[in-house]
């Protein structure tokens, strides 16, 4: 019986170290989703709850016929925005990507950042790089922005970070 329960034992040993339940696939796209937000080289905030990054119709009457909104919420339920922009060509929309970009000017129309209220008549000037912008559901989105910006009522400029790594709805 004792050497019946260590044969046991080695054959249960050898399957577990011999197999494995995943594909030992690690690649950005399994990576859980997350929009990091750091101003002034400070402490980052985490807004990667409710994600939502999906296209959404206009109507004719806008001259357009589809935008691409990217929101999230933190902790508390603050709410990100990122209006990532709106195309004349039907839904989805699309960005071939790697793709660079200054924003400058007026940000508010862009960004809706708790707690910040951008001065968009101040010298603003973000750095906008999509590194992958999939077109399908599911797809990934990777953007990393980065720069100066103006506060409404303060003349000293703050720096920005924002990255960005979600799956398109």
């Amino acid at each position: 019986m004792k050497n019946y329960i260590y044969k046991f034992a080695f054959i249960s040993m050898f399957f577990l170290v011999f197999s494995s339940c995943s594909t030992n696939n690690n690649s950005v796209s399994r990576a859980a989703e997350s929009i990091e937000i750091i101003i002034d080289n400070g402490i980052p905030q985490n807004y990667s709850y409710n994600i939502i990054a999906k296209d959404y119709p206009m109507t004719p009457t806008s001259g357009y016929n589809c935008e691409f909104t990217i929101t999230s919420e933190d902790l508390s339920a603050n709410t990100f925005i990122a209006n990532l922009g709106m195309q004349v060509a039907t839904c989805p929309f699309t960005v071939t990507a790697p793709f660079s970009n200054t924003m400058t000017g007026s940000l508010s129309p862009f960004f809706i950042i708790p707690g910040i209220n951008f001065d968009d008549a101040a010298a603003n000037s973000i750095n906008f790089n999509i590194i992958a912008f999939g077109d399908n559901p599911g797809d990934d989105i990777d953007i990393v922005l980065s720069g100066t910006f103006y506060v409404v009522s303060d003349p000293n400029p703050h720096t920005l970070l924002i990255t960005i790594h979600v799956h398109r709805d």
